[in-house]
């Protein structure tokens, strides 16, 4: 069995969350999960609840799998009450903060599982590990939910579609779906790209977060940024299928790197063209799914590749991974842990009086 560890999970939808919900949802054998469900200011209890569910599932662990960076940090305890060997899937935020201490702390964990065991979701997030902390991992790249977002299907009358959903009946609709911060560029898009395409176009902006008051600024001077807060996954469904473009428009942020880009990936499941930013995770996002990309933070340029996707037939996309390929590559990866599991109860079992 697999003990899941995870701090980021559902409600709360994003790249981090979804990875979590979709790997656990799809993993192909007996496993069990232990999540935080509230605010991260309940970490420390979170992290010794694991700790003593790892104690009291000792001997029924296979392998321990932690959600992101920041619980390896606790690896060596959950290894030992566990008497599992741990693995660790890293996102490029996790690996990338300059916290005074982290990184020393998160080098000395990392080394201490070694690449065998230590995921990244993409190689530009390979890449900042390597750069880091001297050693590349294995990269498993993120997935989607295939069979939801090949249900989607472009309505009969696409005017009425839009107006159930309250945006305008008429013109070209751009769509993005994030969580609003700054490295995804939703405000620097709406500042310098949108001014420059038809007045027709209509940008409309799926999430909530700190960008938020800043877009709402913007669209009180242009009512063509549509801000729809948080929607649940239905009428996410029914913006894909009546949208003409999907944009993922991210500028470069010191140490907030971008993972892969899993909205982006499922808009490209969806059928939607979708124009990312040349930059970080988004370029192995583009390689799996047929996304074009346009260059980071340059307006001109992304203006000219928006109204290219516009007025120029629909590119076509390539099949996405699905979230069960995906949860496949690790549990193999699992599997390579019995081996490890031996030495773990061997050392214990020496060590004992």
């Amino acid at each position: 069995m697999v003990l899941f560890i995870t701090r980021k999970f559902p409600p709360a939808i994003g790249g981090m969350e979804e990875f979590s919900l979709q790997l656990v949802r799809h993993y192909p054998a007996p496993s069990q999960l232990c999540a935080l469900r509230r605010g991260q200011r309940w970490l420390p209890l979170f992290v010794a609840h694991a700790a003593w569910r790892c104690l009291t599932l000792r001997g029924h662990i296979a392998a321990i799998h932690l959600g992101d960076g920041l619980l390896t940090l606790a690896a060596p305890l959950f290894q030992l009450l566990g008497r599992a060997p741990a693995f660790v899937t890293v996102h490029g935020q996790d690996v990338s903060r300059r916290i005074p201490g982290y990184g020393l702390l998160l080098r000395a964990t990392l080394r201490a599982l070694g690449p065998e065991r230590v995921v990244a979701v993409s190689s530009a997030t390979a890449s900042i590990v390597e750069a880091r902390f001297g050693f590349r991992p294995r990269i498993i790249p993120n997935g989607v939910d295939v069979a939801r977002f090949a249900r989607i299907q472009r309505p009969a009358d696409p005017a009425a579609a839009r107006a159930a959903l309250g945006l305008p009946t008429t013109g070209p609709l751009i769509l993005t779906t994030c969580r609003l911060v700054e490295r995804k560029g939703i405000a620097w898009f709406a500042q310098h790209v949108l001014p420059q395409l038809p007045g027709d176009v209509t940008f409309a902006v799926v999430g909530d977060g700190p960008e938020a008051p800043r877009l709402r600024a913007i669209a009180a001077r242009d009512p063509r940024l549509r801000l729809l807060g948080q929607l649940p996954p239905d009428a996410i469904d029914r913006l894909y299928a009546c949208a003409d473009l999907f944009v993922a428009p991210n500028i470069p942020v010191p140490g907030r790197p971008e993972g892969f880009g899993i909205a982006p990936a499922e808009a490209a499941a969806a059928g939607l063209p979708v124009l990312a930013a040349r930059l970080e995770g988004l370029v192995d996002m583009a390689l799996l799914t047929g996304a074009r990309l346009a260059e980071a933070a340059n307006p001109g340029a992304w203006a000219h590749a928006v109204r290219e996707a516009l007025t120029s037939p629909p590119w076509p996309s390539h099949r996405p991974r699905d979230w069960s390929d995906v949860a496949a590559d690790y549990a193999r990866l699992f599997e390579s842990a019995t081996p490890a599991r031996r030495r773990f109860a061997h050392r214990h079992s020496a060590e004992a009086p």
